[in-house]
């Protein structure tokens, strides 16, 4: 039979089933079911699915925030040709910049905690006690302090701009009921998770007390991740793609290509490729020029981001101590991260003294700190927070490959549609181009 009499018969064989089914279930026929509806998802079954979403949304702007933040840093060079990448490279953002990143963050925020409205009105008496609602509070208290470090200001539905130690205000709210609901329910990665958000929130707020105490709670190789996949485009993890897919920025000339250099081999907290050794497809960024040093730490498009860490703890710890002058404490914090890697300890003879971030001296307390929670959080959306916090040397006109204005951008202002959508904030300090030096 020809490919044509064989499309004729099958296409005969089809219409005489569509009769026989009738026209509302043929095979030509789809029936909408229509849009879920609201109400369709006030029961317990579906807060499964509500809580899921919680995450989703955390996650598919967690990995955009750290993309950003590692070309806006000095994490990695921006050698890519995106207009953004041009501009971050240099220090550059402004609020014509940050709506996704503006957005997805609120989007999370709110997803979570209207999320944890519902489940109270669905589960009446069993809300205290159930796992997904202390799931649920802790995706509350992350999209916060995921707000507060990397924002100048913050919003919060439709309100006025606030300072971002608003955002960790709420944080530690959320994190301090996600702690109470892991207790009853048992679920001690949630637990272990929301003792270290609220360190970390603590953290934001100089309550360092405080920070210590949660973080002691959290064990060196715990690990607490924002989940991708590569089931579908929504879940993938953009720094893979950005990197392994395209070559939008290299860790050229970087800390992690310095300490490389000096060891012979990549530090195993901030692992990359040559590309003008190793098998890549292309030896340059996508900007020509820049030689790709591809990170490998997230290896494919699946690959899990890490958010709460016990090995950030420590060195919460490790900065608690230099702030009250205690060098052994904190070597001995920093120390713990480094074996916990694989990593030789450092002499404390060799360490010259506390020092500070604007000293030439590489070797004192404070820089040590500095190139350690720089490799042990690489690329994980938290080194914008810890140059803007400290003030760091780099803001003021830091260069990788391109040359950086001075000030360099330390945190991302509030996006251009809040600005055109809310009359409730401060139009002059919050809605104004980029200006270097202002």
């Amino acid at each position: 039979m020809t490919r044509y009499r064989w499309l004729l018969v099958s296409l005969g064989v089809a219409l005489g089933m569509g009769t026989l089914l009738g026209c509302e279930e043929g095979l030509f026929k789809v029936k909408n079911p229509g849009r879920i509806l609201d109400e369709d998802l006030n029961t317990d079954r579906a807060l499964n699915a509500v809580v899921v979403g919680m995450s989703a949304d955390f996650s598919v702007v967690f990995d955009d925030i750290a993309f950003i933040v590692a070309r806006l840093s000095d994490e990695m060079e921006a050698s890519g040709s995106y207009f953004l990448s041009t501009r971050a490279r240099h220090g550059i953002i402004d609020y014509r910049d940050t709506d996704a990143y503006w957005e997805g963050i609120q989007r999370a925020r709110f997803v979570a905690e209207d999320g944890l409205r519902r489940m109270q009105k669905v589960l009446g008496d069993a809300f205290n006690g159930d796992p997904r609602v202390a799931r649920a509070y802790l995706f509350a208290g992350l999209a916060n302090r995921v707000l507060g470090e990397n924002f100048c200001r913050v919003v919060f539905d439709g309100g006025p701009d606030q300072p971002k130690e608003a955002a960790f205000e709420r944080a530690v709210q959320f994190f301090t009921e996600a702690i109470n609901q892991a207790q009853q329910a048992g679920t001690d990665d949630i637990l272990l998770a929301a003792y270290g958000g609220r360190a970390q929130a603590y953290m934001g707020l100089g309550d360092w007390s405080k920070a210590v105490a949660d973080a002691q709670r959290v064990p060196t190789d715990f690990v607490y991740y924002a989940i991708y996949s590569d089931n579908s485009t929504r879940e993938y993890n953009v720094i893979f793609l950005e990197t392994h897919q395209r070559h939008e920025m290299s860790a050229y000339q970087t800390l992690a290509h310095r300490v490389a250099m000096e060891r012979g081999s990549p530090d195993p907290r901030a692992p990359f490729t040559d590309c003008r050794e190793g098998d890549c497809p292309n030896a340059q960024g996508a900007d020509g020029s820049t030689p790709h040093l591809r990170q490998e730490k997230y290896a494919d498009r699946g690959a899990d981001i890490p958010v709460v860490k016990g090995t950030e703890m420590r060195l919460i710890e490790a900065e608690a101590a230099l702030r009250n002058g205690d060098l052994a404490t904190a070597l001995a914090k920093i120390n713990e991260v480094r074996t916990f890697y694989g990593l030789d300890p450092i002499d404390p003879a060799t360490v010259s003294g506390i020092g500070d971030l604007r000293n030439a001296d590489e070797n004192d307390g404070w820089s040590i700190l500095d190139r350690e929670r720089h490799l042990t959080l690489w690329l994980e959306g938290r080194r914008l927070w810890d140059l803007h916090r400290w003030n760091h040397p780099f803001l003021e006109g830091g260069t990788i490959v391109y040359p950086g204005v001075n000030p360099r951008a330390s945190c991302l202002p509030i996006s251009q549609s809040e600005c055109q959508t809310n009359p409730n904030i401060d139009q002059t300090q919050n809605c104004q181009p980029f200006a270097a030096g202002g």
